[in-house]
């Protein structure tokens, strides 16, 4: 697992990948012998871990990939997190031999500091809740060293590569959005066409058309339209248009 060319780190990745990867901030945990040991960054040397650990002298750290493959990581080696996170250390002489593995490393992922291991790198907001048993209403964050964590919504991409510690927040009970210029207080995260064109008109006419648009929603779009079918994220103060017209 090592690389004595300076200009890429273990694994073919790249100083510009490396320093792309510390620069998006996300934290980055490894679990060695079950212990959650948190790290500076992405990319980390064995040394580092295995001191954050509390590991003595004379131990090796081995990246699991669940069996005879397993990994040893010279004490000096640069470990790349995001090809696997979960270790165990040995005596110096009984470190494996292999340099590679064809076998994928395990990979741990963290809510609230529980570490929960899986060997898929493709993660969704969805997934993950389902692997700590969480409801699909919690508020599931990315956690990154700046105070602006990332959400998780439940059909959005999670994958491990772009960092593999989360948290969760108590969801606010109700959310205040305006609809055709009223104050409408609502318990849902999203609301369907139907839906918002039952909060502006209560009864529903079968013989009209309504156009919905909305504005100051949560990004990546904040505004648009809806038709019969879509579903739409909130936000609080974001504000829906309804308008009806009789068929022709």
């Amino acid at each position: 697992m090592h690389n004595d060319n300076p200009q890429q780190s273990d694994h073919g990745v790249t100083a510009a990948e490396e320093l792309e990867s510390q620069n998006a901030a996300a934290r980055w945990n490894a679990l060695i012998e079950d212990t959650l040991v948190p790290a500076p960054q992405r990319f980390v040397k064995a040394s580092v871990l295995l001191a954050q650990a509390g590991i003595p002298a004379g131990k090796v750290l081995v990246c699991d990939h669940g069996g005879e493959q397993d990994v040893a990581v010279g004490h000096d080696d640069l470990v790349d997190l995001a090809r696997g996170n979960v270790f165990y250390v040995v005596n110096t002489c009984d470190a494996p031999s292999k340099e590679k593995s064809t076998k994928p490393a395990k990979l741990a992922l963290f809510v609230d500091d529980r570490p929960e291991i899986t060997l898929n790198p493709s993660q969704t907001g969805k997934t993950v809740r389902e692997l700590f048993g969480l409801r699909d209403d919690v508020n599931l964050l990315r956690d990154y060293e700046s105070p602006h964590d990332e959400p998780v919504g439940i059909t959005d991409a999670a994958p491990f590569k772009r960092g593999p510690v989360f948290i969760t927040r108590r969801q606010h009970e109700t959310l205040t959005i305006i609809v055709n210029g009223r104050e409408k207080i609502v318990k849902q995260k999203q609301l369907t066409y139907l839906e918002v064109v039952r909060l502006a008109f209560d009864i529903i006419d079968e013989n009209a058309i309504y156009t919905v648009t909305y504005t100051k929603g949560p990004d990546p779009k904040p505004k648009g339209s809806m038709v019969e079918g879509d579903v739409v994220k909130l936000k609080c103060g974001m504000i829906f248009n309804v308008t009806k017209t009789r068929k022709s």
